[in-house]
């Protein structure tokens, strides 16, 4: 990769910018609106029908032409996607996803060292099990929602080198809307986990009916991170908060995680199919982020995108920081020539590669 191509990606994604947001309003089908009511409502947007999002599997079908004939499953439709080189680069780079390499490829020496966005440390002010306790609207707040166990609490500690939020492998563990302060400078909301949770049905259900209400009704959101498990990609019960999203307006982007439990080129291609389902919904930034927690991969960039959300960018991302992300943009992009052109010259002289993590499972 050039200097020049290097610096024009960095450029137009500063925030790894990957190319390829009255009654409760509901979305789980256990209790709540079926999807064809969903379709049916007519949009907010003139002349447009209204936006029905497509599962991960759904949007692989649309993506991949197969013949007339041919009956393939999932996963010869996922072997049959093609994602953008420049994508896999830009993982590469910012080393997500699991890198695969043969018996012969050579270890790469160096890494892109991007400087560290340095956020305030979490504090805990605020629990809320109905919508009565929500504190009061002050600053910028940023939800994370998704499915259980797809990693919120630990990536909301990750991002601010926290501690504040509960972890725990047990899906259900928060079963409440936590509130968190940043210096207050702003707010990260970290919400119940939809789908399979070691719960009650009733505590559940109350849960949703909170969420819903917070979403409808709070006027200091500036947007909903919807985060999504790299290894599944958008699934139904998803499906249902996107169109609780579209229907109230409200600003979302999609955060894949666990991104160090897939191969890289995995990743890319659900990036892909991910990014389409963004460009084509009303209210969701196409700009999809991934993140690895365990790996701190992807960090800086969500770091980024929430300093600029709530318009503090001045605050944390000073000329100084700047200057040192060119820097090191600039140094990757020699070590990454000199790389190919060693590798051009010793003739495929390669060192063994490191077994490195084992690959779990990808179902869509």
């Amino acid at each position: 990769m050039s200097n020049c191509v290097l610096g024009s990606l960095l450029r137009a994604q500063p925030s790894l910018v990957l190319i390829a947001n009255t009654a409760p309003i509901c979305f789980m089908r256990r209790t709540f609106s079926s999807r064809t009511n969903v379709s049916s409502n007519t949009s907010r947007s003139k002349g447009k029908a209204a936006y029905v999002p497509n599962t991960t599997v759904e949007a692989l079908k649309e993506a991949v032409k197969t013949g007339r004939d041919e009956a393939l499953s999932n996963r010869q439709l996922f072997a049959r996607l093609h994602p953008e080189q420049k994508t896999i680069d830009m993982l590469d780079m910012y080393r997500l996803g699991i890198e695969k390499q043969g018996k012969y490829d050579r270890k790469r020496w160096f890494h892109y060292r991007e400087p560290e966005v340095k956020l305030p440390h979490l504090s805990f002010f605020a629990g809320a099990q109905q919508t009565q306790s929500f504190p009061s609207e002050t600053l910028p707040e940023i939800a994370f929602v998704g499915r259980s166990n797809v990693g919120k609490s630990t990536l909301v500690n990750q991002l601010c080198g926290s501690t504040a939020a509960r972890t725990s492998n047990k899906p259900g563990l928060t079963q409440q809307l936590n509130f968190y302060t940043a210096n207050n400078d702003f707010h990260l909301i970290d919400m119940p986990g939809y789908g399979f949770a070691f719960a009650k049905e009733e505590a559940k259900n109350s849960w949703l009916s909170v969420i819903e209400s917070y979403i409808h009704n709070r006027r200091t959101l500036q947007r909903v991170m919807v985060l999504l498990d790299a290894r599944h990609g958008i699934k139904v019960n998803d499906r249902d908060l996107l169109e609780v999203l579209e229907r109230t307006n409200t600003k979302y982007q999609f955060v894949l995680t666990k991104c160090d439990l897939v191969y890289r080129t995995h990743l890319a291609k659900l990036h892909l199919l991910v990014s389409n389902e963004a460009s084509q919904s009303r209210h969701c930034v196409d700009r999809v982020m991934l993140v690895s927690a365990r790996d701190k991969a992807g960090l800086n960039s969500l770091r980024k995108e929430i300093v600029h959300i709530c318009n503090i960018g001045e605050k944390y991302l000073t000329k100084e920081y700047y200057k040192n992300e060119h820097i090191a943009g600039t140094e990757y992009s020699k070590q990454l020539q000199l790389y190919h052109d060693t590798a051009r010259s010793k003739g495929g002289k390669h060192q063994p590669a490191s077994k490195g993590h084992k690959k779990q499972s990808c179902t869509l």
